[in-house]
């Protein structure tokens, strides 16, 4: 039996990256306190990052953005998608409903599917959102060129009235439809290897110039990686084996390697503002090379921490698609460290939150 079922978004990796942090160190100060997941996030994350004594779910709740690849979104579809998903939305919340009060579960938290917040309030158990954002508020950006759309976003934003607390991470914006808000420290998974160590095992010197190549769960498409052998003063690494890749490309196996460890042995981290990607950068002291990634709300957020908190430089498109890296490359490193810092403790700040709810809750609402 489970103290807490913890929801979270399938879209990307980043919802998953952070969930699996705070759990696992819940797991680790609160060993007495049983945990499991339900999620659509794919199993091969869960099986490299997450507690294995987790039990995790398949169930969609949400599905986040639909999109092409990492950098273009489907907006419409998406909205569409959604406004289908309504029917079978309300069978869902009183199938969990009914579950959760089966279960004897004490407390409800989500990153951040809205109906896991529907099915909690129908269950009578307390719930608590832990993240930057909710999908009304991204949905409301993809509304504004769709105003026809009203009914998704009434659904969303009732779904996350319901929600009693908000564990609100950095680089949010400043208002929530979750009524009551505590904010949280960043979540980022951190190397504890000194960066040196993980290039040796990486058969990688020291002195050499790295550049990891991130684009999560949703990859990238339309990339020639040929180009990147003109820059052959530089190694670049990638989870993907690419199809015409140059001698400077070294595709590591997905699961050999912690990811934290990739980021921190990396000068450079090449990507799209993403949460998870962003937050490690910051964390492990990396540099990131970003491109953009549409009209996706949450971006000027990440991109304004980036160049406060770390070293970020923007990359176009079609710069990053035709592989002219060099000069913004060459730009990045030469920038200064940056003056600010963020703390970066907010998976055990909220871990003995989470265990301070649920003795509170004590099976009922709080």
């Amino acid at each position: 039996m489970s103290d807490i079922r913890y929801y979270i978004s399938g879209h990307g990796l980043g919802h998953a990256s952070r969930s699996c942090q705070i759990i696992n160190t819940l797991r680790h100060r609160h060993p007495d306190l049983a945990v499991e997941v339900v999620s659509t996030a794919p199993g091969w994350f869960f099986s490299g990052f997450l507690d294995p004594k987790v039990p995790v779910r398949p169930l969609a709740l949400d599905f986040g953005v639909l999109q092409h690849d990492s950098l273009i979104m489907r907006e419409e579809e998406t909205l569409i998608a959604y406004r289908r998903f309504l029917p079978e939305r309300q069978r869902l919340v009183d199938a969990e409903a009914e579950s959760l009060r089966n279960s004897g579960i004490r407390l409800v938290a989500a990153d951040i599917p809205a109906a896991a917040f529907a099915a909690a309030r129908e269950a009578g158990i307390f719930s608590v959102g832990i993240s930057n954002f909710t999908w009304d508020w991204i949905y409301r950006g993809l509304a504004e060129a769709h105003p026809e759309y009203g009914d998704v976003l009434e659904s969303l934003t009732g779904d996350y009235r319901q929600a009693d607390l908000l564990l609100r991470l950095p680089f949010h914006d400043a208002k929530s439809d979750i009524p009551r808000v505590e904010d949280q420290p960043l979540v980022a998974r951190i190397s504890a290897l000194p960066k040196d160590e993980i290039r040796r095992r990486l058969n990688l010197s020291s002195e050499a110039r790295v550049g990891l190549i991130s684009f999560g769960g949703f990859g990238l498409r339309e990339f020639d990686p040929a180009a990147l052998g003109q820059l052959d003063d530089w190694v670049f690494l990638t989870e993907n084996s690419l199809p015409g890749a140059p001698a400077n490309l070294r595709a590591i196996p997905s699961g050999r390697f912690a990811y934290p460890d990739l980021v921190k042995a990396a000068d450079v981290v090449i990507s799209k503002p993403g949460y998870g990607i962003v937050s490690e950068c910051l964390a492990n002291g990396t540099a990131c090379l970003y491109t953009g990634r549409g009209d996706f709300r949450e971006q000027a957020l990440l991109v304004a921490g980036l160049h406060r908190f770390g070293r970020a430089r923007e990359i176009s498109n079609s710069d990053l698609r035709s592989g002219t890296w060099r000069a913004p490359l060459e730009a990045l490193l030469q920038q200064a460290q940056p003056k600010e810092t963020l703390a970066s403790n907010g998976d055990a700040v909220i871990a003995d939150r989470l265990a301070q709810l649920v003795v509170q809750a004590g099976g009922g609402r709080a």
